[in-house]
């Protein structure tokens, strides 16, 4: 329960940073085909993030021992980036006019998802390395559920004025509150810290 717990705020987390730009192209959807397209588009370059996570954390797997928990900084330093950013409304407006080239709204959002992935990659795979394999399938499974409702979610919120501001305001303490937490929790838990105490002692 508690790994689910964890797989569904993560989730929530990364989704949160690139709700603005779901959001906008859901507004910019004309017809019931085109939200279609969006919601399409997104599930499209979300697994085909997801299938990139389990490359990569095959390829860690091979390289036991505390020290891959190392790769706890780098949601942690995410995390901290997160209070400094920029202003996302130009930022999302930026990301669709850099993907009008590309006539297909499928096309456009998965791009758009696969692009914005880089960030999603430096969490999640930080956070799998800290799963066993049977964690590792059951969060899978529960982000590739999660896509679509998170889509709806995101879709709703885009006509809601006064729970999209509240989302708005917060997000900025909560992400990276969020993001800090799980690098903490991989490298507690790959006993890394441990690990570093260890060669000053």
């Amino acid at each position: 329960m508690a790994t689910i717990i964890t797989i569904i705020i993560t989730f929530i987390a990364t989704g949160i940073d690139e709700m603005l730009v779901l959001i906008l192209l859901f507004a910019h959807a004309k017809s019931q085909k085109q939200i279609c397209q969006v919601y399409m588009g997104q599930q499209i370059g979300m697994t085909f993030i997801l299938i990139l996570v389990v490359i990569a954390v095959s390829g860690i797997s091979f390289f036991t021992g505390k020290w891959t928990g190392l790769l706890g900084l780098l949601p942690i330093f995410i995390g901290i980036m997160e209070l400094f950013e920029g202003d996302e409304d130009n930022e999302a407006k930026g990301i669709l006019d850099k993907i009008s080239m590309f006539s297909n709204l499928t096309l456009r959002v998965a791009i758009i998802a696969i692009a914005g992935g880089a960030e999603e990659l430096a969490i999640y795979i930080p956070y799998f390395t800290s799963l066993n394999w049977n964690e590792v399938i059951l969060a899978i499974l529960a982000f590739i559920i999660m896509i679509p409702i998170w889509s709806a979610i995101c879709h709703m919120i885009g006509s809601m004025k006064n729970v999209y501001n509240f989302v708005k305001r917060f997000q900025r303490i909560v992400i990276p509150v969020v993001f800090i937490g799980i690098g903490l929790k991989v490298l507690l838990e790959s006993d890394t810290i441990e690990a570093i105490l260890d060669m000053f002692l």
